[in-house]
């Protein structure tokens, strides 16, 4: 169940925040084929708003029989398995589902992973959502596949990209435009609150994703988990694609104060990273490029560094030839501006237009080159108009 480690993906997004909510019972009975000779399963219950362990019961099997009783306060990730914490040698030995409230049941006639499960609905959403999508990441999945081969076969990676890109960014929509649809065809699925943050990590605007959970059936909306990824998204929104970026002011390397609102007037990308910070480092020649082939079309860089040392902060700029303008308040992700924008890792970017609305979010490698070139085309277009 692929689809399951997606599930849980949002954990590592969105705030943690306490679960109360009114407790429902259910119970699980189990039936395992005797010729399989298994004595004792383990169960653990988890939570979608807690990345504490989860709970492990050791459960003894009887006659081919078992059963599991409890109470959640919604539907929640569930595990069986033939191993104690969970984690078997054979992937085969262990099952993930979603428990949902009432009477489950579960058949198992030969590997535990392929168990029937039968009277969770939370669970039958789920494998709904995921057939669904099938196949749009199997479409996916062999672009990549083809991608890799080219690389293999020694390609230059531009190649790859110009040959590549255009087909993974259509089928990606293509994907997008399923999950939206089935979240919006599908109000009162625990998945389709699920998957929110997931797609919108994705398209990165917050004010659609507001819209689509403020459509889901109240007894989504409210759970535990529905008010975490309702808090989630209203914290993104100030940061959103659509949103005008928060201003703020920082000293810069000759300790002079610079207004991001200073820079109106041009695009911007707003660049978070450090001197200690590897992958910032891998990303800077991206960034370089970017910056010396639009530089003179309306286009610069605000650097905004969260190094805690000076001499380190310069030293890296000087390294990388970050020729742009650079603030830092020189402590680390304690400084005003990372806190004001929600930074809690890097690298992060956001590019502005000229009037300081966010048209984008996080581009990487080729992606900042390829959205530059679309709004100065875009820009073009509307001139000769």
């Amino acid at each position: 169940m692929k689809h399951f480690n997606l599930l849980l993906s949002f954990l590592l997004i969105i705030s943690i925040v306490p679960a109360i909510a009114q407790q429902q019972p259910y119970t699980i009975k189990g039936s395992i084929d005797t010729s399989l000779k298994i004595s004792t399963i383990y169960f653990g219950q988890g939570s979608f708003v807690s990345n504490q362990a989860p709970q492990i019961k050791k459960v003894p099997v009887q006659n081919g029989q078992f059963i599991i009783t409890g109470n959640i306060p919604e539907p929640s990730p569930g595990f069986l398995s033939l191993a104690e914490n969970l984690k078997p040698k054979d992937p085969s030995e262990f099952k993930q589902f979603v428990l949902d409230k009432g009477n489950i049941s579960i058949v198992v006639k030969g590997k535990l992973a392929t168990a029937a499960i039968s009277g969770s609905k939370a669970n039958d959403e789920v494998v709904k959502y995921t057939a669904g999508q099938s196949p749009y990441m199997a479409k996916l999945s062999a672009l990549n596949e083809a991608a890799e081969r080219q690389s293999q076969m020694g390609v230059p990676l531009d190649t790859i990209i110009k040959m590549y890109s255009p087909s993974l960014k259509e089928a990606g929509k293509e994907l997008i435009a399923y999950q939206m649809n089935y979240i919006e065809k599908n109000p009162s699925a625990f998945i389709s609150a699920l998957m929110l943050p997931e797609v919108t990590r994705t398209t990165n605007n917050f004010f659609e994703a507001e819209a689509s959970f403020n459509k889901l059936d109240a007894t989504v909306r409210l759970s535990p988990t529905g008010k975490a990824i309702i808090d989630y998204i209203t914290k993104e929104k100030k940061t959103s694609v659509g949103a005008f970026a928060p201003e703020f002011a920082a000293a810069d390397t000759a300790g002079k104060v610079v207004a991001l609102s200073s820079l109106k007037g041009k695009y911007i990308l707003l660049d978070f990273w450090a001197a200690w910070c590897g992958p910032c480092r891998q990303e800077n020649p991206n960034v370089v490029r970017a910056f010396q082939k639009y530089k003179d079309k309306g286009f610069t860089v605000l650097g905004v560094s969260l190094d805690r040392d000076r001499k380190d902060w310069l030293k890296g700029l000087r390294d990388d030839k970050l020729t742009w303008t650079h603030v830092s308040e020189l402590k680390h992700f304690q400084s005003p501006t990372a806190v004001l924008y929600g930074i809690n890792s890097i690298p992060r970017n956001f590019l502005l237009d000229p009037t300081g609305k966010i048209i984008a979010r996080d581009l990487r490698g080729p992606d900042l080159i390829e959205k530059l070139e679309e709004v100065f085309r875009e820009q073009t277009t509307r001139n000769k108009e």
